[in-house]
Parts: structure tokens; C-alpha cells; sequence
């Protein structure tokens, strides 16, 4: 979903991320969403120094439910707030899919080169199959996990519209490009 990007293709990114700028003190915004999340009861969260962690509330959750997490900063060399927000899984879902890529891609390499030493040594194909294997599973898992990005799509734009409209309350917010 490119939130704000001008010439940005989504096919592969399953945490997508936003920029915003404000001008106004961080801290203000971060006491500002902290109390949004208190008062309201369609997102919770905690605030974690510069760090704002959304999700949805525990009784609405599914399994692919969507959590955004908003950092606040002023850089000291810049005029304005940078506001950085990342769409993802949960933490617990972002792992597993992270844990199986790596899994299946050490097992594709190191049976591949097997593969190829046993090929070179006696011709036979059959350990070259790790690759493709390799390579259709990870596929595969791909768009498991983009599917599951799908189901959690309408949850995913209330975050970002809570997020919007609540710093918007404090400040005017600009999008930032690129």
C-alpha cells in the first residue's frame, strides 16, 4: 500500500511504511496519542519513550491482524517533528514468516550444493531438485503471507486513519515524499 510514495510497486513489501512531518514538539504529540489511545476503544496501545505501538483490540483480533508502530523524533539539525510509522503483523506472525524464509532458503543452498558436487561427480539429477523446490516454497509462502496482509487490509486503514486524524489534532501534518 504506498501511503506515500510517488513511484513505489507494493508486489513484495509486507510492512509498509509512511513518512510524516509536523511542526510541533514531539513530546506534545506523544502525550496527545497516548491519551487517543485511552479514550479510544477501536485501537489500543502503549507509548514506549519515542515509540507510539498501535494494534487492534485484543477481542477483535484475528491471526493477521495488523499492528502499526509510530515513531516521534526531532532531529536537532531539522526544523520539524519526523513522524515514521510501520505497518506489520504481529510481532510473534512477523517472526515465524522470517524464521521459515531463512529455514527453507539454508536448506535450499546447502542441499543445492550438494547437488551440484553430486552432479559433477556422478551425473545424477536428482539433488539438483532442491532448487526449484526451494524456490516454489518460498514462493508459496510469499503470497500466504500476502493473502494474509489482504484479510487484515480494513483493520490495517483504521490504524492509519486513527494515526492521521489524532496527530492531526495536535498539528498540520505533511506528507512526506519518497
Amino acid at each position: 500500500m504506498p501511503f506515500n510514495r510517488l513511484h513505489h510497486s507494493v508486489m513484495g513489501e509486507l510492512r509498509p511504511r509512511f513518512a510524516l512531518r509536523m511542526h510541533v514538539d514531539p513530546e506534545k504529540t506523544l502525550i496527545h496519542m497516548s491519551e487517543s489511545l485511552k479514550t479510544d476503544s477501536t485501537v489500543s496501545g502503549v507509548r514506549s519513550k519515542c515509540y507510539v505501538f498501535i494494534k487492534i483490540p485484543k477481542h477483535l483480533q484475528h491471526y493477521w491482524s495488523p499492528e502499526i508502530s509510530v515513531r516521534i523524533e526531532k532531529l536537532d539539525y531539522l526544523p520539524h517533528t519526523n513522524v515514521h510509522c510501520l505497518i506489520g503483523p504481529r510481532q510473534s506472525v512477523w517472526v515465524m514468516f522470517t524464521l521459515i524464509y531463512a529455514a527453507i532458503a539454508l536448506a535450499t543452498l546447502f542441499l543445492g550444493m550438494f547437488g551440484v558436487v553430486n552432479y559433477q561427480i556422478t551425473h545424477s539429477v536428482m539433488w539438483l531438485m532442491p532448487f526449484p523446490v526451494g524456490l516454489f516454497l518460498i514462493g508459496s509462502i510469499f503470497l500466504f503471507a500476502k493473502i494474509g496482509q489482504k484479510k487484515g487490509r480494513d483493520e490495517m486503514l483504521h490504524l492509519v486513519s486513527f494515526v492521521y486524524h489524532h496527530l492531526s489534532e495536535v498539528a498540520p501534518v505533511e506528507r512526506v515524499k519518497g
